[in-house]
């Protein structure tokens, strides 16, 4: 399926700096840049609020912008983006900035879609263990035609079966950039009863936590 854009409010920022995006952030607003196809750098905000309402984070990166920026001197005042990075606090998961690529909708675009399994698989039903693999793929394709998501059909898995990308059928206009062979869904048989059994975790074990913010994706490659 074509991923419908999706249409967000940005604002022209009069100030940048660390000091001007905490007072964003304090206020509700996440800092933003759009940048791409001969324009310059551009530094924005948008509400935060609005953000999760127009995008999920499912569909940050295989759904089209249309970014609606208010603010004096732009030319382009409805570019079409696609999210190159979004930076985010990994303890509190709040979004600390994102970068909107500009992109033209005929340009050729790679970018990770996810991949959705879809039916029954008569192996799951006999007691079978359906282990997704892959949840993403990379795909190829004119930014017109990124689909939001790949389909894995499970229906003719037996347990032991297994589900490979060159089994995915992509709609038209788009190419998988995975290998062939490699299993994005398998079937497999029932644990046996000691399987069942969560490892013990040691007594004072101390998980480490970082402090660096988490960037969830790269500015995706053209053409």
């Amino acid at each position: 399926m074509r991923t419908q854009q999706a249409q967000i409010p940005v604002s022209v920022r009069t100030e940048v700096g660390k000091s001007a995006a905490r007072r964003l952030r304090a206020a509700g607003r996440i800092p933003a840049v759009v940048y791409g196809r001969g324009m310059a750098s551009l530094p924005v905000w948008v509400e935060e609020r609005a953000f999760a309402r127009a995008l999920p984070e499912s569909a940050w990166h295989s759904t089209l912008v249309q970014l609606r920026i208010e603010g004096d001197g732009i030319e382009d005042t409805t570019p079409s983006v696609v999210i190159a990075q979004v930076q985010r606090d990994p303890a509190r998961q709040r979004i600390l900035s994102i970068d909107f690529h500009r992109i033209s909708l005929q340009e050729r675009v790679h970018t990770q879609v996810p991949v959705i399994h879809s039916k029954q698989s008569p192996g799951v039903r006999k007691g079978g263990i359906l282990e997704h693999i892959v949840h993403e793929l990379m795909v190829e394709c004119l930014a017109a035609d990124m689909p939001d998501h790949l389909e894995a059909d499970i229906s003719a898995l037996e347990i032991g079966d297994a589900l490979r990308v060159s089994d995915l059928v992509p709609p038209p206009g788009v190419k998988i950039l995975a290998p062939p062979h490699e299993v994005v869904v398998l079937v497999a048989p029932p644990l046996r009863a000691e399987e069942v059994a969560a490892p013990a975790v040691p007594e004072g074990a101390v998980v480490e936590e970082t402090e660096e913010p988490e960037v969830i994706r790269e500015r995706p490659s053209r053409e």
